[in-house]
């Protein structure tokens, strides 16, 4: 009984590192996605801000 409680326990054990792993490789893939969409949406935000606000856009460009 001891036998197999012991050969259980190793095999739950390898089973919960297998699992911190994929979640470690998970956690990496969703911060760089993370990162990649938050560039992308300060891109746009600044891309699009003349159109946020066209009287400002308008006197950045000509100075006043």
């Amino acid at each position: 009984m001891n036998k197999e409680l012991f050969s259980l326990k190793e095999q739950l054990t390898d089973e919960l590192h297998a699992l911190h792993e994929k979640l470690d490789k998970l956690q990496l893939t969703v911060d760089e996605l993370n990162a990649k969409l938050s560039k992308h949406i300060g891109f746009i935000d600044e891309t699009y801000d003349g159109l946020k606000n066209p009287l400002h856009a308008a006197k950045k460009f000509f100075g006043r």
